[in-house]
């Protein structure tokens, strides 16, 4: 499992595909993109399937808000130490 900080290089199509398998929705990629980039997102890879991501507004020093936690059902209720096996 990879953890990233302020992943910069999510890309809308990953997002879009982990958010349908949790939210169902028909979403437009490039203002996706445009959310995206407007977040700080912290995300979690098994090899380079995106399986979980948490948004954050954030002001960069103060304040922060978590607008979405996403994780891949099947990732899900895994605790700490299940996640590492992986």
């Amino acid at each position: 499992m990879e953890y990233k900080v302020n992943d910069t290089k999510l890309v809308a199509s990953a997002f879009i595909f982990l958010a349908n398998q949790i939210w169902r929705g028909d979403y437009d990629m490039k203002h996706t993109q445009t959310a995206l980039s407007r977040t700080m997102n912290i995300t979690a890879y098994d090899n380079k399937l995106l399986v979980g991501c948490l948004r954050t507004l954030t002001d960069g020093y103060f304040f922060g808000t978590i607008t979405e936690l996403l994780v891949l059902p099947e990732y899900q209720k895994q605790g700490g130490d299940k996640a590492k096996e992986r």
